[in-house]
Formats: structure tokens, C-alpha cells, sequence
């Protein structure tokens, strides 16, 4: 079995709460409060082992709330002094509306930093397939993403924005993938086809943009394809976006056309979507909802992009 390296370099402890109505400035009682292990990085490699696929994740924690993550079997973390921080959902029964309370990383050591580089040499090796997820924590060099990319001699998807993926993109990641406001934080007021286009002349060799409910787009040096995804009724839309990533990678190691495990990874992205826990899918909506996804190619495609 082919193994995916998930690099998240800022792991969360997610606190999941659900209320009856947020009532700011009073007080509001929980419904029922879950904890799980999330991130960008470890979501997209939660969900790729939900699809059946091999997935590790690598990143930093620290504390007592990274003990969790040090406790991983598929995590490989380098331990920080800082803690991990802690991520808050708050979903309304009455509106269904959601609300994120997004806790910063703490920037790690300079031997932090080495020894995870280290590590990340390690097993990036022994990977078929690298997938780099999420925001750098304040502080941060610009460059990182771009010397992940710059190490790995297989296939790279980055999910990321602004300068750390454009340093990363002159590295020819094999997929850059990112939402409509990412792309807009990255080059400016653009269309999505044009702004995806001049990411392939930064130098991703594919891009795919999604824009939640709204259209996505795959683009590559041989075309292009526009993508509707299903129309359902979320219950918690957070880490879709990472559900779509971990979705197209698991569909194209299986051998798919890379046009066609878009699809696959959109119908994840609503299969998360109908979970009450981010990060979250099951293969079973996944598949359901994979017969609603659908695509046009706006010029010729190629099978194998």
C-alpha cells in the first residue's frame, strides 16, 4: 500500500460544542462537547486512512494537550516546549450557524526547527506522495513550504496561501490547491481561472480552486475542468476543504484520471460536510454523493494530467 507523508505543521486539540443559540455577552449552556485530534495536516491524513489509504502525520506538539497527539500511531511530531493549541466549534441547533475560535501556534525553537527538518527528510523518502496543509504559525519564515518541497522528490500537494506557497510554487509542486479567498489573499482581486492560470506559470504543475458550495476548478497545462458540487444540507462545513484534498489524493493513487479524483475528493468535501465533527467522512456518502459531483472540461482534456 502506497503511503501519503501529511505535513501539519500546526496541530489543533478541537473542542466541539453544540448550544441551542450563541448568546454573546450571557450565558450560553452546551448541548454535548466533543474533543478530537485536528489541524489541517491531521485531518486530511484522518481521512485518507477513513478512505483506506496509508497516511502519517508530522508536525509539532507539545504540553498537555499535545500529549494526544505524541500518543498518534500514525503521528511522527517533533515535541515543543509550547503547547498545542486548542481550536473552539460552536454550532447553534436553531440556525445552524457555526462558529471557529481559531487558537495561534506557538513558533517553535530554532532546534525545533532542525530536528524536524531531520525528521521530515526521513520520511519524505520513504512516501509515495507528500501532502503540505495549513498556515504557518506567526512568526514563522516565509520559506519553509519551499524547502519541504524543495526535499521531496516525489509528488507534492499544497494546501496553502500568500508568500509561503508562492516561494513554494517555483519548487513545481504536483498539485496546488486552495479556496477563492486564498487565491484572492495570494495574488490579489482576480477571476478564479485566471488567477489559477498564472499559479501554473509560478510553477504548480496543476491547480485546483474550490469555492465552497460554488464551483471548483482544476486546471493544468492541457485544460481545464469546472466541477458543481452537490447541493446538501451541511451540518458542519469545517475541513471540507481538507476532506477534498485527502479525497483526490486517496481516488489518484487508486489510479484515477486526476480530473476524476477531483470528483471524488468534492464528494468528500461534502461528505465532511454532513458530519458534526471536522475531519470526518464516511466512505459511504462519499460514494453517494460522488454520482451528484459534476464536471464539464472547458478545453481538451487530458486523461492522465
Amino acid at each position: 500500500m502506497k503511503t501519503v507523508l501529511c505535513v501539519g505543521l500546526t496541530p489543533a486539540l478541537q473542542d466541539t460544542r453544540v448550544v441551542d443559540r450563541l448568546r454573546l455577552g450571557d450565558v450560553t449552556r452546551c448541548r454535548s462537547v466533543t474533543y478530537s485530534l485536528a489541524g489541517k495536516g491531521v485531518n486530511v491524513a484522518r481521512i485518507l486512512r477513513q478512505l483506506g489509504a496509508r497516511a502519517l502525520v508530522t508536525g509539532f506538539a507539545g504540553g498537555d494537550t499535545g500529549r494526544l497527539f505524541l500518543a498518534d500511531p500514525a503521528g511522527r511530531y517533533i515535541r515543543t516546549a509550547a503547547p498545542t493549541r486548542v481550536c473552539v466549534t460552536i454550532r447553534e441547533e436553531t440556525t445552524g450557524r457555526v462558529t471557529e475560535l481559531v487558537g495561534e501556534a506557538a513558533l517553535p525553537a530554532p532546534r525545533e526547527w532542525r530536528a524536524f527538518y531531520r525528521l521530515y527528510d526521513r520520511l519524505a523518502r520513504q512516501a509515495d506522495v507528500v501532502v503540505i496543509s495549513g498556515a504557518l504559525m506567526p512568526g514563522a519564515p516565509a520559506n519553509v513550504y519551499a524547502k519541504l518541497c524543495a526535499a521531496t522528490t516525489g509528488p507534492v500537494v499544497i494546501d496553502s496561501q500568500r508568500e509561503p506557497l508562492r516561494a513554494a510554487l517555483r519548487h513545481r509542486p504536483w498539485l496546488a490547491k486552495l479556496n477563492a479567498h486564498e487565491l484572492e489573499n495570494t495574488l490579489g482581486p482576480t477571476p478564479i481561472l485566471p488567477g489559477a492560470r498564472r499559479l501554473l506559470e509560478l510553477g504548480a504543475q496543476n491547480v485546483l480552486v474550490t469555492h465552497g458550495p460554488r464551483a471548483a476548478w482544476l486546471v493544468t497545462p492541457s485544460g481545464a475542468w469546472r466541477f458543481r458540487p452537490p447541493k446538501i444540507q451541511a451540518v458542519n462545513p469545517i475541513g471540507s476543504g481538507d476532506a477534498v484534498t485527502a479525497g483526490l489524493v486517496a481516488a489518484w493513487l487508486r489510479g484515477e484520471s486526476l480530473p476524476e479524483a477531483v470528483r471524488f475528493g468534492i464528494a468528500c468535501g461534502a461528505a465532511n460536510a454532513l458530519t458534526p465533527t471536522a475531519g470526518d467522512v464516511n466512505p459511504r456518502d462519499a460514494r453517494g454523493l460522488l454520482q451528484l459531483v459534476h464536471s464539464q472540461p472547458v478545453s481538451r482534456p487530458n486523461a492522465r494530467s
